[in-house]
């Protein structure tokens, strides 16, 4: 969204925003999903989060226009149906908190006493800690703020969760919880932390409107968000009260080595089988035309798998289409339409859209 806030003028924002979802309209698309917390900040008016650093360079800048409230308007213009995006834990991109402006919470409760662990730092980034009732607290209440003050049709959280599995993360936190008669691995306890979470988020969003979805996009690797993120999918997926819908981010070719495509999409298949909630698959148009490093591969034709094909895409989005379990598929990400790069890539993919 900072491509079309910077200079917080709301008639630039809402003919930006109206060619863009014009434009994704008539492309075949049926749904937006806007980024409107990417930290501990906001795309739109909160009584829990200052305005995004994102939305014109300050973070804690007064904004003269809501965005997300356009959007809602301009998406039902467009027949899209919107959802908002949201990363419930992370607080920065960077480590340094005198970028955090003076009412941003995770500051003030870095600078608190008690509640100086409710922030930490990890990999020069900041993140709340899922260990406590008042994060979770905190990120509740702003997803309850969306669903009652907007008319949006989903809420969508990223894939991260825990940052870590360092046990220094949150050695604090569960110590204390072990004081108390916790009898829970630190494994199990960080998992149970995420799924409340997820839990509280899904009543809360019921409550207030039923009919907005709730969803969740992990990281493609079933294991390492059990084992690492602390992400119990298989939970989420077969336990009701969870979430609405997964989207799998499965970002790599049919080629890579680890977990090509097709062979990454059945084991998502395979772990929903019997679930009533909806599968979708994230798509990778990012990484079009790129090298991909993470093709796990030395194999030069491996790795260069999206700069010598033009077709991965559209051959993604056919071979999806084939498959009972799959609901549909999320494009990453919306920037890339009009990159003349990837122009036969973009092309192809419209086409395979429509059919």
């Amino acid at each position: 969204l900072s491509e079309f806030t910077k200079g917080n003028d709301e008639q630039s924002f809402k003919k930006a925003v109206s060619a863009a979802f014009e434009k994704l309209h008539k492309f075949g698309f049926n749904t937006v999903t806007v980024q409107v917390r990417p930290c501990a900040d906001a795309f739109y008016f909160s009584s829990y989060f200052p305005v995004s650093e994102y939305f014109n360079g300050t973070q804690g800048e007064e904004m003269s226009y809501d965005p997300l409230e356009i959007m809602c308007e301009l998406s039902d213009k467009y027949k899209l149906k919107i959802e908002a995006w949201i990363n419930p834990y992370r607080v920065s991109q960077d480590n340094d908190y005198s970028k955090l402006c003076e009412n941003n919470i995770a500051l003030k409760w870095h600078n608190g006493e008690k509640t100086k662990e409710y922030v930490k730092e990890y990999g020069n980034k900041l993140y709340f800690n899922p260990a406590y009732k008042e994060v979770n607290e905190l990120i509740v209440n702003g997803v309850k703020e969306i669903a009652e003050n907007y008319s949006v049709d989903g809420i969508h959280f990223d894939d991260y969760f825990y940052p870590t599995s360092d046990a220094d993360f949150d050695s604090a936190a569960y110590d204390e919880y072990k004081k108390k008669g916790g009898d829970l691995s630190v494994d199990d306890w960080r998992r149970d932390n995420v799924s409340s979470l997820i839990k509280s988020v899904y009543k809360t969003i019921k409550k207030v409107n039923p009919d907005i979805r709730f969803g969740v996009s992990p990281a493609s690797d079933i294991e390492n968000d059990y084992n690492s993120l602390y992400a119990d999918i298989e939970k989420w997926v077969s336990e009701d009260g969870y979430v609405d819908y997964v989207c799998p981010q499965i970002y790599f070719g049919f080629r890579n080595v680890k977990q090509p495509f097709m062979f990454t999409t059945k084991k998502w298949v395979a772990l929903m089988r019997d679930s009533k909630v909806d599968l979708y698959v994230g798509l990778p148009l990012y990484k079009c035309s790129k090298v991909d490093e993470y093709a796990a591969s030395e194999d030069e034709s491996i790795k260069n798998e999206f700069v010598d094909n033009h077709d991965i895409i559209s051959r993604q989005i056919i071979y999806l289409s084939k498959l009972d379990k799959i609901k549909g598929y999320y494009i990453f990400s919306y920037s890339y339409l009009d990159n003349d790069e990837i122009k036969d890539e973009v092309s192809l993919m419209r086409d395979a859209v429509n059919d």
